[in-house]
């Protein structure tokens, strides 16, 4: 199923009233404070990153703020080592943000269709530490424009990234709806799906490859049976390095995994003749490694 009919199905669940309240809640309130506290070049001072935009934020800040944000002291500090970094996201990503309300709900709505979900999620637009461009949990998703800025230079292209970003991200935001009912087994493979999946679905939605997993598509296009005899090698590890989460790059893209397990998700979906229940088990994760048994997946 292409993006345009899925958008169509989506409208459809739209008029037929299936929780539009929460899927057209598309917060900037968050990312309206930090970019005024920016502009007045107060966005390095603790207290009033605290006083005026934390401590006021919204469900998406706490969501944003273990792990990414911590707290106003590494935040001002992140501003005060990456002012370039600030200043295009405010001048380039936060504008392009402001003006696709429109796209992301059709987004979401597209996305909720897809998975076959009851309800979609709020996204809150904010600014964190530099760390991360975007997380969720089941109450909504996060997206830090500074990080997503690094994949544009421009307002239309931070809206393609940013849209690819919402996609990813509402998965997310279901797979913490729709958690696995067995006994959960933390490994690389486990992991590399969960990315690896939201990756797919963006892709349906989206229609094509976004711009922030280029390189890592065309890379591993180019090297599939070398990083697959590396990757099974790892998969039944805890060891998330260096296929995911590692800020180092070497001579790879990174993260990797992500695209390993797209692949295994698409190989999966396109063998299985009841797509719908493939989507399901691709959500759940009950069973990673039938999962990957059944999808056949094995580049030589």
């Amino acid at each position: 199923m292409n993006i345009k009919n899925i958008i169509k199905l989506a409208l459809v669940a739209s008029i037929c009233h299936i929780n539009t309240a929460v899927a057209d809640e598309y917060v900037l309130a968050d990312a309206e404070r930090f970019a005024k506290l920016f502009k007045n070049k107060s966005a390095t001072n603790q207290a009033l990153l605290k006083s005026q935009y934390l401590v006021p934020g919204s469900t998406g800040v706490d969501i944003f703020t273990p792990g990414r944000i911590k707290n106003a002291k590494n935040l001002a500090l992140a501003v005060s080592n990456n002012q370039e970094a600030y200043q295009k996201a405010v001048d380039v990503c936060f504008p392009a943000a402001q003006n696709m309300k429109t796209q992301a709900t059709e987004t979401l709505k597209a996305v909720q269709v897809f998975l076959g979900q009851k309800d979609s999620a709020p996204t809150f637009i904010l600014f964190g530490a530099n760390n991360s461009g975007g997380t969720a949990n089941e109450k909504g998703l996060s997206l830090g424009l500074e990080v997503i800025c690094r994949f544009a230079d421009t307002q239309e292209q931070a809206k393609e990234v940013l849209l690819g970003f919402v996609a990813h991200e509402i998965v997310h935001v279901y797979q913490s709806r729709n958690p696995s009912t067995k006994e959960v087994k933390y490994t690389l493979l486990r992991q590399a799906l969960m990315e690896g999946f939201a990756d797919f679905v963006t892709y349906k939605a989206m229609g094509k490859v976004t711009e922030s997993e280029k390189d890592r598509h065309e890379y591993g296009l180019k090297n599939e049976a070398k990083l697959w005899a590396e990757f099974k090698t790892a998969m039944n590890g805890k060891t998330f390095k260096p296929w995911m989460y590692d800020r180092k790059s070497n001579d790879r893209p990174r993260d990797l995994g992500y695209w390993i397990g797209k692949r295994i998700a698409k190989a999966y979906y396109e063998q299985s003749n009841d797509k719908a229940s493939a989507l399901n088990h691709l959500l759940i994760l009950d069973d990673p490694m039938d999962i990957l048994t059944a999808s056949g997946y094995n580049p030589q």
